[in-house]
């Protein structure tokens, strides 16, 4: 994988300095694109489809993957708080209360993560749970809220 080009300019002249990307980055992108990373259920290997990787993301996920397995590790814990959320807000009636423990989680979760790889879960998730139980993980229905329009756009490019 080629690294992240930033361009730079320096009087009139225009410079490339490469910037490799993060690791929560390269993972962001890579789900973005429907290659999903998991854990091995000893959670000591990273499980991902070869045949969706270039020889560059395969060697970079070799180099980083402590940080790539505690990044997964965080990655399954805020996919399993994300559905908490959703069914939780889905049953308004009880949502009050767990809610700030939840958000208290979720924020956690999203500095470990970065905003790019969490928004990434996070989307990816709505459309699941959507597709799963044909409610919308915001508004409990098939209401036209933003969410309910993302999902569908987003299902319809899928």
């Amino acid at each position: 994988m080629a690294p992240a080009v930033a361009v730079v300019e320096a009087q009139s002249d225009r410079l490339e300095v490469n910037v490799p990307m993060s690791v929560s980055g390269l993972l962001a992108d890579l789900l973005q694109r429907g290659v999903i990373l998991r854990l091995s259920q000893d959670r000591t290997r990273i499980v991902a489809p070869r045949h969706r990787l270039s020889p560059e993301e395969r060697a970079r996920l070799r180099d980083d993957k402590r940080e790539i397995l505690a990044l997964l590790a965080y990655a399954d814990e805020y996919r399993a708080l994300i559905r908490n959320a959703f069914a939780a807000m889905t049953a308004r009636a009880s949502a009050s209360s767990g809610l700030r423990e939840l958000a208290d989680d979720q924020a956690r979760l999203i500095d470990e993560l970065g905003v790019d790889l969490a928004s990434a879960i996070r989307d990816g998730e709505a459309r699941q749970w959507r597709h799963e139980t044909g409610l919308c993980p915001a508004c409990g229905d098939d209401k036209d809220c933003a969410m309910c329009l993302e999902t569908d756009q987003a299902g319809a490019e899928d």
